[in-house]
Parts: structure tokens; C-alpha cells; sequence
């Protein structure tokens, strides 16, 4: 999936350099070009979360871990993990379904006729993204179990980081 969204990364590059350079140098931009943007940027972001966790690329904010030990950062990292990152992808699944079933029983589109038709496939990334979360997350959290468990056994940069 993250080197699909590579792919991703790339279109989206192209689309904003055909939309800057056709507003500035011949007059032709588009709504549709624009809704485009964001649209493949956020599919970009919904469906990496899972993967950047994984990888321990994604944002954190360690303001009291770094006084904690190994131990009791790993375990709190797995109550997060199963208290709050995957009840609340779940809600995303199930609420994010029902969105983007709305979207595509409605035939919605974009608001005043003039961006993208079809918006489900948009609204569509976010259960996707919430369930590659869920993926990710519990790779995370077996990562935890094992380190807590056995921690001669992993030997990687990332449970310094945790």
C-alpha cells in the first residue's frame, strides 16, 4: 500500500504543477483540478497511517517518555493501542462506511456542479485507511507484547524510539 501511495505521490506532483503552470502561463485552471489536489492528498494520508505506525514515522510528541523506562513506555504504548487507537478506527470503519454508502447511493458530487463527480471514492479511503490503521497498530502492539516479553529478541532502532 505505502508504495502505491508513493505512486500517489508522484501524481499529485504532476497534478499541481499542470495546475500552477496552467493558471500562470495559459489562463486554464480548473475547480476540478484543485478538488484533484486534495482529494489524492488525502488519500495519501488516510491510507499511510497504518504504515508510517509500523515504521515508527508518524508524529509523536514524547515530552514524558523520555524519564520513563523501556518497559513502561512499551506498556503504555500497547494500552493506547488497545484502548484508544483501535476502538476509535473501528468508529471510523463503521461510521466511514456508512458515509461513503451515502455518498454513493446519492450520486454526490461535488457541491455547485463544477469540481469531481463520484465523492464515494474519496470518502471511501477513510474505512480503508482506518482498517490498514488497525493492521498496523496490531503489528505494533504484538512488537510490544514480544519486547515486553522478550526483549533480547528485538534488536532494532524502534523500541529505542518507544
Amino acid at each position: 500500500m505505502a508504495r502505491g501511495c508513493g505512486w500517489l505521490l508522484l501524481l499529485l506532483i504532476v497534478v499541481i504543477l499542470y495546475d500552477v503552470f496552467g493558471r500562470r502561463f495559459f489562463d486554464t485552471g480548473s475547480f476540478k483540478l484543485q478538488e484533484l489536489e486534495w482529494h489524492i492528498h488525502g488519500a495519501i494520508a488516510v491510507l499511510c497511517f497504518g504504515w508510517a505506525y509500523i515504521c515508527n514515522a508518524h508524529v509523536q510528541i514524547d515530552l514524558f517518555a523520555s524519564k520513563m523506562t523501556s518497559a513502561t513506555r512499551l506498556k503504555i504504548e500497547l494500552a493506547c493501542i488497545v484502548f484508544l487507537l483501535i476502538p476509535f478506527m473501528l468508529f471510523l470503519i463503521w461510521f466511514g462506511t456508512d458515509f461513503a454508502h451515502r455518498a454513493y447511493i446519492r450520486g454526490e458530487g461535488s457541491p455547485g456542479g463544477m469540481g469531481l463527480p463520484n465523492r464515494w471514492i474519496i470518502k471511501a479511503a477513510i474505512p480503508i485507511g482506518a482498517a490498514l490503521t488497525i493492521l498496523g497498530s496490531v503489528t505494533v502492539a504484538l512488537r510490544c507484547i514480544v519486547a515486553l516479553r522478550r526483549p533480547d529478541l528485538i534488536k532494532t532502532p524502534w523500541l529505542e524510539t518507544l
